[in-house]
């Protein structure tokens, strides 16, 4: 329960996590699973040798005789030990963690009260427990007003001006892998959208 994993368990077997669970693996797993230029086998297959420090290529990968409960229990780790899956009923995605990094790093380093990018480690857990209490912030701000933006809400003035004045963070130019027509509707409504 207070113990973060350095690696998992499969059967008899033990398997470490690459760099002990460090949060910078898992965002490049979120990165290779999003890969609109890889088949969604490749994006799996890299996820997996990504993660896994004993998988090195996909040749190793192939010969797995445990391979869905290795990706089992590799989504596992992302959800932080819980069973759930990491897909959601949403059929939109309010943050890109390549897109979004310097305003989650900014949050992130206020509630660690240090600069996360230069920590030699941060286990995954870790990062996302200061995710988890990321409060008011610009980066909870600019999400707020996505959400507003998506679900047809209407701006506050203040808001109205703010995504404005700052058209970047509404400019959705994230090139990775998800349902069209949601990907369609979030393009047009954030790079369009005066709501």
């Amino acid at each position: 329960m207070y113990k973060i994993p350095i690696s998992v368990k499969i059967g008899d077997n033990e398997y470490g996590i690459r760099d002990n669970g460090d949060y910078r693996v898992i965002l490049d797993c979120f990165s290779a699973l999003q890969d609109a230029d890889l088949t969604e086998q490749e994006r799996v297959f890299a996820s997996l040798i990504i993660f896994y420090q004993d998988l090195n290529s996909i040749e190793e990968v192939l010969v797995q005789n445990n391979l869905l409960d290795r990706l089992s229990e590799m989504y596992k780790f992302f959800n932080c030990g819980e069973e759930d899956s990491l897909t959601t009923n949403v059929p939109y995605k309010l943050i890109d963690w390549e897109q979004d990094s310097q305003l989650i790093c900014g949050a992130i380093n206020k509630v660690a009260n240090t600069e996360i990018r230069s920590a030699e480690y941060i286990h995954w857990w870790t990062f996302m427990g200061y995710f988890s209490a990321i409060g008011q912030s610009l980066f909870s701000n600019v999400v707020s007003i996505r959400e507003k933006i998506i679900k047809g809400k209407k701006l506050e003035k203040h808001e109205r001006e703010f995504k404005r004045d700052n058209p970047k963070y509404f400019v959705w130019n994230s090139k990775s892998v998800s349902d069209a027509e949601a990907d369609k509707l979030v393009r047009e409504l954030w790079n369009n959208g005066d709501s």
